[in-house]
């Protein structure tokens, strides 16, 4: 008969139990940091920090928008048209550079700015490919560039 000899734990055995378990924690970790980084980027506005440097200029235009009553209606026809309607207390606004920036949250790679072109009294739009527009909820911000005197009328918005 032969004799088994007993299973004996020695150093090699915990280090190789140590190193197996930290590479599973290690692994799953960069797992998780791979498949976060893919979905969001961390990063929701363009240039976040030449905003905020400008974020008093903006609040000033904000309030001159707000005492001229100046408004932006936002509309998309038919899933290829983007529409923009603005007027003022005098009623619609023409003669306008008009752009707006498209985008979805958590898809950077759809986001889309667009110059929109001058279609009737304060109207300005413009078309895309219908498979341009992923089916869910999406933002806007855009600005309306007075020609005469580079006077700029933000607007922000989402649908």
């Amino acid at each position: 008969m032969s004799k088994e000899t007993p299973f004996t734990l020695n150093g090699w055995h915990v280090l190789a139990g140590f190193i197996a378990f930290f590479g599973v924690i290690i692994a799953v970790n960069i797992a998780f940091v791979i498949f976060a980084s893919r979905s969001f980027p961390g990063e929701s506005v363009e240039r976040p920090y030449e905003k905020g440097l400008r974020y008093n200029q903006t609040l000033a235009m904000r309030e001159q928008a707000i005492e001229e009553n100046w408004q932006a209606r936002f509309e998309i026809d038919n899933k290829e048209t983007v529409v923009v309607h603005i007027t003022n207390s005098d009623g619609p606004v023409d003669g306008l550079a008009v752009s707006v920036r498209l985008f979805w949250p958590g898809l950077p790679d759809k986001d889309q700015h667009l110059k929109l072109l001058p279609f009737g009294p304060g109207q300005y739009r413009i078309s895309l490919e219908a498979q341009m527009m992923p089916d869910r909820a999406m933002e806007f911000e855009g600005q309306a560039v007075r020609t005469n005197d580079e006077w700029v009328f933000p607007f922000t918005g989402r649908l």
